[in-house]
């Protein structure tokens, strides 16, 4: 029950609010600042929201503890794009057990295996 719980916020405001910023920001002719992006009264902000998750990483190596579960796979690649693409908007680089947190699952070879299609040229 507790994974659902946890697929269900990536579902319900991470996928949602990670996709606005990093799919529309860099659209947007001006690229608006971080504090353009996230008022930190908005419940969903993205920083606000990886801060949930870095809350939830403090004692656990995934976010259900000792296992790798379908929460970590649905939420590591929005965590991964907005860590590559919008980095400075949400200050990715404070939130350090979550950064610890992705580089375990970007390690996990189904994982890498996944990153590599289509196949890369050369």
């Amino acid at each position: 029950m507790r994974t659902l719980q946890w697929l269900f916020f990536q579902m319900s405001a991470i996928g949602p609010m990670f996709g606005q910023v990093v799919v529309l920001l860099p659209l947007s002719p001006a690229r608006p600042s971080r504090i353009d992006v996230r008022p930190s009264a908005t419940a969903m902000s993205p920083s606000r929201l990886l801060g949930v998750l870095e809350g939830r990483l403090q004692d656990r190596p995934w976010i259900m503890g000792d296992d790798y579960t379908v929460a970590d796979i649905a939420t590591l690649g929005w965590v991964r794009n907005i860590a590559t693409f919008t980095p400075e908007i949400v200050e990715f680089d404070s939130f350090t057990t979550l950064g610890a947190w992705l580089q375990r699952g970007l390690a996990r070879p189904a994982v890498q295996r996944g990153l590599d299609i289509p196949k890369k040229p050369g």
